[in-house]
């Protein structure tokens, strides 16, 4: 049996962030839609296997052209010494008309594009 416990333990980022060798990494596309051509949502995991642990992350990234920007990721970690899994779970939003106040430029921007939703301009704030 599952037993579900709430913990102020954020995910190791210094673990995270280390250049151990990667045993196994995994990116798969679950869906991704056009909005009939008023932007991009999709739906994607990664996943890579470490000597020590693994790590998933579940991302869900939308943009409305000239209306809104959204990401949702979730992120698991479990390490192989333990029998826990960590999940941190984020949300970020912004309006076109409060990245523009911001002073990011829309016209040409390389973060947004087919292949680019431009989630990555949101910030920690969002």
């Amino acid at each position: 049996s599952l037993d579900w416990e709430v913990t102020e333990d954020g995910l190791p980022m210094d673990l995270l962030r280390q250049q151990d060798q990667i045993h196994w990494y995994q990116e798969v596309l679950f869906w991704e839609d056009e909005l009939a051509d008023n932007g991009l949502c999709r739906l994607s995991v990664r996943v890579r296997v470490m000597p020590t642990f693994w790590f998933a992350l579940l991302l869900c990234e939308m943009r409305v052209d000239n209306v809104l920007f959204k990401e949702v990721g979730t992120r698991y970690f479990g390490s192989f010494q333990t029998d826990s899994v960590l999940r941190e779970w984020t949300w970020k939003e912004a309006s076109y008309e409060d990245l523009k106040g911001r002073g990011i430029n829309f016209s040409e921007n390389p973060a947004i594009s087919h292949a680019s939703i431009g989630t990555v301009l949101l910030g920690e704030k969002d």
